[in-house]
């Protein structure tokens, strides 16, 4: 995705525009979206502020402009991380 530098930009999961669904690749279950991978990482990470946190979040997350979701399958306990594109805001 290319962006201007001053664009904004938002995960549309997170924000409710669209909501993240995929099936588990073991059993074919829909899998739940467990939110953010790094509001996972310590305490006080959901109140961090997101682009602080995509810094130290180990990911490539902050120049490719995605963010990173847990997914978890309640049928058969498959965990997954993904990664859902950020779009302008």
């Amino acid at each position: 995705m290319i962006l201007e530098t001053n664009s904004a930009t938002g995960c549309p999961v997170c924000n409710g525009f669209d909501v993240l669904e995929v099936a588990c690749p073991h059993c074919g279950e829909w899998m739940e979206d467990r939110g953010r991978y790094f509001d996972m990482l310590a305490d006080y990470s959901p109140y961090r502020p997101i682009d602080d946190m995509k810094k130290t979040d180990g990911w490539t997350d902050r120049p490719t402009y995605q963010c990173p979701h847990n997914l978890f399958c309640v049928n058969c306990g498959f965990y997954d991380m993904t990664m859902v594109a950020e779009i302008p805001i």
